[in-house]
């Protein structure tokens, strides 16, 4: 287990986020940064403005016309959402972890449907700051990304096992590994000296119910985690047996709330997915 350990502080140190998401977030927090200083930390990146003027350009926003500039794109879209698509870009070029376990591509437009989705959940409950949850769902399992890369044994090992006896993964890996992937993924998130807030909503989401002070953002996490994974099965798993039964009563939500929030999910995630994955 030391070992173990030992290895995941050392491999999760190593993975950084890029300069340009660097530079975007000074700028966030320099007061007097204004679109413009925006727009040239983007334009540098050929790829990233494509990616931009893409999402822009998407029936997300449903602009009437067509968008060319990125000064103009990032007016349109705010520096909010901006901070979210450089975020998330850049999770994924530094999570470019190739592995014979976890497909990329797949998983990251199932990352994607769970941030909207766990977005959505927070709008219809009128949750403040409903954004970060956005990021919340894109990163919560980042985890299983180290561990398919560069402990493919033991992820093998603990899905089999998981498969076999019928039990959550994160509880098969916490016995054999001493970690879940909710934890690892933390550990990276605060290599990234993102804010902890971030940090326990990604510690806490396979379990809820264990965490020292139970919000309801974390239970939201829990839920599009389920109804994602209910997606990724094509709808052979009952969700509710993923959910935590204590968890799910923290949720007001009907059915009814639930399926519509489902639909707009599916259509703006895979209008994101478009744009960050093309």
């Amino acid at each position: 287990m030391q070992d173990i350990e030992k290895e995941l502080k050392e491999i999760t140190g190593l993975i950084s986020l890029p300069e340009i998401y660097l530079k975007v977030r000074r700028l966030i927090e320099d007061e007097t940064s204004s679109i413009d200083d925006f727009a040239n930390v983007i334009i540098i990146d050929p790829n990233l403005s494509t990616r931009v003027l893409k999402l822009v350009n998407s029936a997300v926003f449903g602009l009437p016309e067509p968008v060319d500039s990125i000064t103009r794109a990032i007016n349109m879209i705010g520096i909010d959402q901006l901070h979210n698509m450089v975020l998330g870009a850049s999770a994924m070029s530094s999570l470019d972890l190739p592995n014979e376990i976890l497909p990329l591509r797949p998983f990251w437009h199932n990352s994607l449907y769970t941030g909207v989705l766990t977005q959505q959940f927070a709008l219809m409950l009128q949750l403040e700051r409903s954004d970060r949850l956005f990021i919340a769902g894109l990163l919560h399992e980042i985890g299983h990304l180290v561990l398919c890369a560069r402990f493919p044994d033991h992820a093998r090992e603990t899905i089999m096992v998981s498969i076999q006896s019928g039990r959550p993964l994160h509880e098969i890996q916490q016995q054999l590994l001493g970690y879940h992937y909710g934890d690892i993924g933390a550990m990276l998130i605060a290599n990234w000296n993102l804010p902890v807030e971030l940090q326990a909503l990604i510690r806490y989401q396979p379990a809820p119910a264990t965490a020292p002070q139970p919000k309801p953002a974390t239970a939201l996490l829990h839920l599009a985690h389920a109804y994602a994974g209910q997606d990724v099965a094509n709808n052979l798993i009952d969700v509710e047996n993923l959910v935590d039964a204590e968890v799910r009563a923290m949720i007001d939500l009907s059915q009814q709330q639930i399926d519509e929030c489902l639909g707009v999910a599916r259509t703006v995630g895979r209008e994101i997915g478009n744009s960050i994955l093309a």
